[in-house]
């Protein structure tokens, strides 16, 4: 019976043998495998069901203590014919007890599973109850607060459950805290209890959700309500800036308010759960995570200093209206399994470009969509590291890999086609149906197309095919001939996929010609590989033609030299901010492929910047500028434009009016700057001796100031880096600040030693400082001593994968890559994926994405220079 994994006593065995109960072993060896595999999952959801929870946990006040915990799990069962496995994923677990419908049964540990034999079961109702430690993984234990984060399968990281998306289960918790703390959970409180020197919270239970959002936060917080439109609004935060949370809480506030007001209205259901609250954690690994009831923000996110740029302020609102729209969109229903993840993300944004129209009535909302998701998506896109939005999946303990730009960024551009496709009223009609028929439930994304085909005279499942899985974008380019007149005589459209001939990328797009003032658009509905523009016969012969002028179209859009001339000398004769976006956009993309040198574009940037009034933008392209500064231009080059470029953003800084783009203009100046007047002028602004009027610093500010002058001038590094630390008031800063100094040293030796503590688990578990910290390591101005690192950075990798949260693993590479602009990090690279050749793929495709603009580098320099 040992090969079978079980533990059973002789008795048992035999009754077991005489009753012919016993199963293969076989089939459960393939079910018993690490984290939760899609067999196992498929397993248990049709075996299991009304699954109900009773949590405790008692938290003491030192987080090296270690938490006791209780789950009294109740469930039905249909069929008694296996053992039932539950996930307890702890390095060492102490489980002290386990007791199933009242008999009290051996501990039996294996492949991160508790296993209950199947002769203590019944069909029907069972309870089991397990006494344990709880795993403290996922629970980011801090001196003074803890908060769990248990997305996308780290709840039984913590205590032992059926850690699946689809076995939703409701929640009753009850956390013994120490008195001073106070808590949220996601149910509302039930009863308070002192005894000794705690104090026992006990929440209602909840509504059927899903493992990956149970979650609860508990600390030394300051707790804030408010009554806004009937309902009860409550906030935990450690902001100690009183000033700035003044500033902060009515927009806060307000912004949850009509978010959750404006997708009652839209979906036609109630807010979903029993009540609705937020923390503000410090350093959270996300902007935020969607638990109902009580959401989870990074503070920094919505505490957001006064002279905050729109894109701040934009982001804010968007991240607020991100997470609320997911109560709807995630956690009401729910994807069956994580290969859909991007359903409730996809849904999440492009409810929340929506909602946030109504708040910012000045912005062009089509342009912001434009400029938040095209680049991001097109970043993924044009990668060897493209994926498809819809991925496989066959394990959930590999699920982090699926989030990135694709779902966030690309889904909400192909959702947006969609809506174009099939009409804003039955799009909105049919998410009604789908969020009713699903409701505290799951759906696959071919469920909600099977829903939407009722309300659209297309085949959307070819659509979807194209667009959902399958993975790139179309390269479009257009052909056109003439007459001896030089009148059109034929127009053609020609879209090609680079990894699949037989895709049928279907999109709707608009060309715009010109020829002198002779202008024409032409919108047509594009499908196939070849389509030619009849209505374009006839007109004169263009020099200017712009592919996707309406935005919404989305591919690798060539352009020819005299279009791509006029964009770059006179973008801003265009009228429409739509077609400026799509403009810079579309050099910025035929730049990475090689149509024309990027000096032209960033002496484009330098002297179109200053013309152009609309701060979207603005901020995008001082975003193109960096990029282009820092990594198309090489060290003896960036020296020859410096001085231009920092007089062009100093001359914008103190000649505007709006304190939002001074700020911009800062962070931007502060960015670039390599001159010994730039360094000392911003030496002079961080020793608060020179003020720049119109502009306000925060402690933040003067922190990344300082963070910028120590890398810049080796020279008086440590004295500022020392000094700033000391200014610092705030106690999470100040702890973040110190975790950053090796990497901001300029001694060689301590930022080495400082790489080698992140091989540490225990040194990563602050990811966005260690994600900050690895940037300042591969600085552009030190990638001479950051090579060096990229080969045990990508050895680090699965590790990393396996122990961090589902966005670490990117930005990590992100951090480490971004600096990078030689062979020599092209050739680890290289090296890593030709010695690890069976290197799991979606890993794989993370280090190609990151490494992405580096191999385009060095390409392109290789090209110029042969």
């Amino acid at each position: 019976m040992d090969s079978c994994r079980r533990k059973l006593s002789v008795y048992s065995v035999m009754i077991l043998l005489l009753t012919g109960l016993i199963s293969g072993c076989g089939e459960q060896d393939t079910l018993l495998v690490p984290g939760v595999s899609l067999e196992l999952a498929k397993h248990r959801k049709e075996r299991i069901s009304n699954v109900q929870y009773q949590l405790r946990f008692d938290i003491p006040s030192t987080k090296s203590e270690p938490i006791p915990g209780e789950n009294r799990l109740i469930f039905d069962l249909k069929e008694n014919d296996s053992d039932l496995f539950i996930d307890f994923n702890v390095a060492e677990p102490i489980v002290e007890s386990v007791t199933v419908n009242g008999e009290s049964i051996e501990v039996s540990l294996e492949s991160e599973k508790i296993i209950v034999p199947r002769e203590f079961l019944s069909t029907g109702k069972n309870v089991v109850e397990i006494s344990f430690e709880a795993g403290s993984k996922s629970l980011n234990r801090n001196d003074e607060y803890l908060y769990t984060l248990f997305v996308p399968d780290r709840a039984c990281t913590a205590f032992p459950l059926f850690d699946q998306p689809d076995i939703k289960a409701s929640y009753q918790l009850t956390l013994a805290l120490p008195e001073e703390w106070k808590a949220i959970a996601n149910g509302p409180v039930e009863s308070v209890t002192e005894k000794d020197d705690k104090i026992a919270y006990s929440y209602a239970p909840t509504r059927p959700i899903s493992s990956y959002l149970f979650a609860f936060t508990a600390g030394k917080f300051s707790e804030v309500s408010r009554q806004i439109g009937g309902r009860n609004l409550t906030m935990l935060h450690r902001e100690t800036d009183s000033l700035k949370v003044q500033n902060n809480l009515d927009e806060i506030f307000e912004l949850h308010a009509k978010s959750l007001a404006w997708l009652e209205e839209y979906t036609g259901i109630e807010y979903p759960f029993e009540k609705f609250g937020f923390a503000l954690v410090p350093s959270f690994q996300y902007g935020g995570m969607e638990h109902p009831g009580t959401i989870t923000y990074k503070a920094e996110s919505l505490f957001l200093d006064e002279n905050a740029t729109q894109n701040r302020l934009l982001g804010r609102a968007s991240l607020i209206a991100h997470e609320t729209a997911h109560m709807w969109f995630g956690d009401l229903v729910t994807m069956e399994w994580f290969n859909d993840v991007w359903m409730k993300e996809v849904f999440a944004n492009f409810m929340a470009a929506k909602i946030v129209h109504p708040s910012f009535p000045e912005i062009n909302h089509d342009l912001r969509f434009l400029l938040a998701h095209y680049p991001s998506a097109y970043a993924i896109d044009r990668s060897q590291g493209s994926h498809p939005i819809q991925q496989p999946l066959d394990n959930l303990k590999n699920a982090g890999t699926l989030y990135g730009s694709i779902i966030y960024q690309k889904a909400p551009i192909v959702m947006r086609m969609l809506e174009r496709r099939i009409g804003v009223d039955n799009m909105r009609e049919g998410l009604r149906k789908y969020l009713s028929e699903y409701a505290y439930s799951n759906a696959t994304w071919d469920d909600l197309i099977n829903i939407l085909d009722d309300f659209s005279d297309d085949n959307l499942e070819i659509w979807s095919d194209a667009w959902v899985k399958r993975k790139g974008r179309p390269y479009i380019s257009v052909w056109l001939r003439t007459d001896e007149d030089s009148i059109v005589t034929q127009f053609n459209l020609t879209q090609r996929d680079f990894y699949d001939e037989k895709t049928n990328w279907r999109q709707q797009l608009r060309v715009m010609t010109m020829k002198d003032d002779s202008i024409h658009r032409f919108d047509v509905d594009f499908s196939g590989q070849f389509m030619e523009i009849d209505s374009a016969e006839g007109i004169m012969a263009p020099n200017f033609i712009l592919l996707n002028a309406g935005g919404y179209g989305y591919g690798n859009f060539r352009m020819g030299p005299q279009t791509t001339a006029r964009l770059l000398t006179r973008m801003d004769e265009f009228d429409d901010p739509i077609l400026r976006g799509v403009g810079w956009i579309n050099l910025y993309e035929n730049m990475l492929g090689g149509q024309f040198e990027a000096g032209r574009l960033l002496a484009s940037i330098v002297n179109q910047l200053p013309k152009e009034k609309n701060v979207l933008l603005r901020q995008r392209m001082i975003s193109y500028l960096t990029s282009v500064y820092w990594k198309f231009t090489f060290p003896d080059q960036r020296d020859s434009v410096a001085s231009e470029v920092e007089q062009m953003l100093w001359n914008e800084l103190t000649s505007t009016s709006d304190s939002r783009q001074k700020k911009m203009f800062f962070n931007a100046y502060q960015n670039v700057v390599l001159t010994q007047p730039g360094l000392a002028r911003l030496k002079s602004i961080w020793s608060e001796e020179l003020a720049v009027d119109g502009l306000s610093l925060s402690e933040a500010d003067y922190t990344s100031l300082a963070a910028s002058l120590a890398i810049k001038q080796p020279s008086i590094s440590e004295r500022v880096l020392q000094d700033q630390l000391v200014r610092i008031s705030n106690s999470d800063r100040k702890a973040r600040f110190e975790f950053l100094l090796p990497a901001l040293s300029s001694d060689e030796v301590t930022r080495d030693a400082f790489f080698e503590s992140l091989k540490d688990v225990n040194n990563r578990e602050k990811e966005s400082w260690v994600q900050e910290a690895v940037g300042y390591l591969h600085h552009p101005l030190r990638v001479a001593t950051a090579v060096k690192y990229i080969r045990p950075s990508l050895e680090m990798l699965e590790e990393i994968q396996l122990t961090g949260d589902i966005f670490f693993p990117k930005r990590f590479l992100d951090n480490t890559f971004w600096g990078h602009q030689s062979p020599q990090a092209v050739d680890e690279v290289r090296q890593f994926l030709y010695r690890n050749n069976h290197y799991p793929q979606n890993l794989k495709n993370k280090i190609l994405q990151a490494s992405d603009l580096t191999f385009r580098v060095v390409d392109l320099n290789k090209e110029t220079n042969d």
